[in-house]
């Protein structure tokens, strides 16, 4: 089954794709956003093309483990796309995901790339971790 991993952002929201057969997860690029509101026609597109069973999504948290200031957008998000596309959509600590993407792409890296390349290493942290669907928080 293949999912579509998303980093969810204000101006850009990084998009990977993969298959949980082979647990391998690569970069698609970005949906452009716009004081937060995402792309729906973009997004459709991406869904339209890679068919996923579901999305993967980088929940954001304070290196405590607390909330931050977008984690309630990030929450929306998730309920948006739940109901838009009628399929689940996992939430995955993004801590320091944008850190190892920036450390993967050897500081040479544009908006586009860096968050993609977030949306991968969340996506394959949800592989990585065997897919624990079960540890969620609510919506």
């Amino acid at each position: 089954m293949q999912w579509l991993g998303l980093d969810y952002g204000k101006r850009y929201i990084g998009v990977a794709v993969g298959n949980d057969l082979t647990g391998h997860s690569e970069t698609v690029g970005t949906a452009p956003a716009r004081k937060g509101v995402p792309d729906w026609i973009a997004l459709d597109r991406l869904v339209e093309d890679w068919a996923p069973t579901g999305f993967v999504l980088g929940y954001p948290l304070n290196m405590d483990g607390s909330a931050q200031s977008m984690t309630k957008n990030v929450l929306k998000f998730q309920a948006n796309l739940m109901h838009r596309y009628g399929k689940p959509c996992y939430l995955v600590d993004e801590r320091l995901s944008s850190h190892q993407a920036k450390q993967t792409l050897d500081g040479h890296y544009s908006a586009d790339e860096l968050n993609a390349a977030a949306a991968q290493i969340i996506l394959q942290q949800w592989f990585d971790e065997g897919m624990p669907k079960n540890q969620n928080p609510p919506c």
